[in-house]
């Protein structure tokens, strides 16, 4: 009878970690026109920054968009960090080309590649993905990564505040 249980729940979790990945984005791209749309900036130093654009409904962050730029670089990065009811729920790690960066800048989508996928459920790392390879949870990265991007998704709502603060 515990076989049988644990086999029934290992499905369920594979399930729900499948239904899981892409969902998420595809939930904001479905609802981006209703959020409001801040954006902050911080340069790093003269030639290379930051750029903050924060997706809000009503007084809740739903997702953080970082991208980081550098004129000595080709190729940028972008960072989304989902967010629900002040969780991280997706940190999703993406490079673009340069010349997209002023449309990127504007909150515009632009031709990007994925490099890593990272997805939680109550605070715990349920998916993985780093350049289209699934990471199994056996991994012994698994926890280390799982705290980094707790910890960065913490980091960007930390940020936000205070950025709001010093505008």
């Amino acid at each position: 009878m515990k076989f049988i249980f644990a086999v029934v729940w290992l499905a369920v979790c594979a399930f729900a970690v499948c239904a899981q990945d892409g969902a998420v984005e595809r939930d904001f791209d479905k609802n981006k026109l209703k959020y409001k749309l801040e954006k902050f900036a911080e340069g790093e130093d003269a030639s290379s920054g930051y750029d903050y654009l924060v997706y809000k409904d009503k007084a809740k962050i739903v997702k953080v968009r970082e991208i980081w730029s550098s004129s000595s670089y080709s190729t940028y990065r972008a960072e989304d960090y989902y967010f629900n009811e002040g969780k991280l729920i997706a940190l999703v790690k993406y490079t673009f080309d340069k010349k997209y960066y002023k449309t990127a800048e504007r909150g515009r989508n632009v031709p990007m590649k994925l490099v890593e996928e990272l997805y939680f459920t109550d605070s715990k790392l349920t998916s993985w993905t780093h350049s289209g390879k699934t990471i199994p949870a056996t991994d012994k990265r698994w926890l280390d990564r799982e705290k980094e991007g707790l910890e960065s998704g913490k980091s960007q709502l930390e940020n936000y505040n205070w950025m709001k603060e010093s505008k």
